[in-house]
């Protein structure tokens, strides 16, 4: 099956472009749109944490703070401030409930994605519930965004191998590409791909495109280092060191972070376990500078402007997969559908 990926180019507000601008990155040189990196943001608030029964309950999210619009619009403005444009995987829930913000992203010009409608690990999900929640993340998005919705993203980097059943699902609901491997050692994910860079997925009856995340490492002992509390943990130097060495072996670097994580005046969730609470909070003051040094050492697009420059490599690099273990959640995990009212006016 040959798929044909189309830019994410819906410009009816401010447009951003590096097409023909050249990052000068130390270390690295100078780096060109020959061979750019992938730029990606994943909009959920700062109560979406994962598999924690101290998080607040899905049933309270509208009655907390929101701060997610605030957070995101200073990351477009930073993100216009260095010219680039970027993949934003979002919460369809948050769509929902800030419809004006997805379509603030589309019109600066960047690529719309799922991040999952309720933001629940895939493990949690039966076939019908996941068929549901990305059914309905897809459309909303898409209606909002005006442009289609080809990639998603697990939260969590929640497609390991005992959930390759997710992976026919994405298809099947017209995903081209898929943003949720981890080529090492993750909290919820860990996938062990051959490859590190982008690739495709065979499957039985369809192909999809996979975007790893980098790592770094020897064998299985690999840690991913170019988001979230990684890149909040890590010293910058390590990270561009890391992201160096991703590059000379061919690779983008594909660079994810969360709006909470340029707001250290957020909420805190104080009955977390202490090795979580730190997980969550630790380096929030220096994400913002962290990511603006990224932004100004080396060269980024959105994914699928990627995948569409890069046909033949990603061609080049097929990974079978035959085995689909049939998903077991526990009953009481599995999330309820999206609320019928969702997609309605959202056209």
């Amino acid at each position: 099956m040959t798929r044909e990926f189309r830019k994410a180019t819906v410009h009816t507000g401010t447009r951003v472009s590096r097409s023909s601008k050249q990052v000068k990155g130390g270390a690295l040189g100078t780096e060109t749109e020959k061979t750019p990196n992938l730029l990606t943001v994943d909009v959920e608030d700062w109560f979406h944490i994962l598999d924690s029964a101290e998080a607040p309950d899905r049933s309270q999210w509208s009655e907390l703070p929101s701060r997610v619009e605030a957070n995101t619009d200073r990351l477009l403005q930073i993100f216009a401030d260095a010219e680039v444009r970027a993949t934003f995987f979002v919460v369809g829930w948050i769509a929902w409930r800030s419809p004006g913000l997805v379509r603030r992203i589309a019109e600066a010009g960047h690529e719309i994605a799922s991040h999952s409608f309720w933001h629940e690990l895939v493990n949690y999900h039966h076939r019908d519930s996941f068929r549901a929640d990305l059914a309905t993340s897809k459309k909303l998005l898409e209606d909002l965004s005006g442009q289609p919705v080809q990639g998603f993203r697990a939260p969590g980097w929640s497609i390991t191998p005992e959930q390759t059943w997710a992976f026919q699902i994405l298809a099947e609901e017209g995903f081209q590409y898929d943003a949720s491997m981890v080529s090492g050692i993750a909290s919820h994910g860990g996938f062990h791909s051959p490859y590190m860079g982008p690739h495709t997925l065979e499957l039985p009856d369809h192909q999809l495109v996979e975007v790893p995340l980098p790592t770094f490492g020897v064998g299985r002992w690999r840690f991913p280092y170019s988001g979230g509390g990684y890149l909040r943990l890590f010293p910058y130097s390590l990270v561009r060191s890391a992201a160096q060495k991703t590059r000379k072996s061919g690779e983008p670097v594909c660079v994810y972070v969360h709006p909470r994580e340029i707001d250290p005046e957020q909420p805190r969730m104080e009955n977390l376990p202490m090795l979580r609470k730190f997980k969550y909070y630790v380096g929030l003051k220096q994400t913002e500078a962290k990511l603006r040094r990224l932004l100004k050492d080396f060269a980024f697009v959105p994914i699928s402007e990627w995948i569409a420059s890069h046909p033949e490599q990603i061609a080049k690099r097929r990974y079978s997969i035959d085995r689909f273990p049939e998903p077991v959640p526990e009953s009481s995990r599995v999330p309820p559908d999206p609320p019928a009212e969702v997609l309605q006016g959202t056209g």
